[in-house]
């Protein structure tokens, strides 16, 4: 297998893009971690709403209060 060749202007050009770029950009967005008490209270709500309305075979309407607490941080 041959290896690739890149210019060394596209070299330069990926160099200034990486040295530019901000510590402060997200790479991704996840539910902060919780205690496995608070994460198991919100679980067992859900799952509870899931369950009936699966029985009353219509979509689920979850807890705003339940959903508040997950709250989204950067991987970073």
């Amino acid at each position: 297998m041959r290896a690739a060749r890149v210019s060394s202007s596209t070299l330069r050009r990926l160099e200034a893009l990486e040295n530019q770029g901000s510590d402060n950009r997200p790479v991704a967005m996840w539910p902060k971690l919780l205690e496995v008490d608070v994460w198991s209270s919100i679980a067992t709500n859900m799952q509870a709403e899931l369950k009936g309305n699966i029985k009353k075979d219509c979509a689920p309407s979850y807890d705003e209060k339940d959903l508040c607490r997950l709250v989204l941080v950067s991987s970073r």
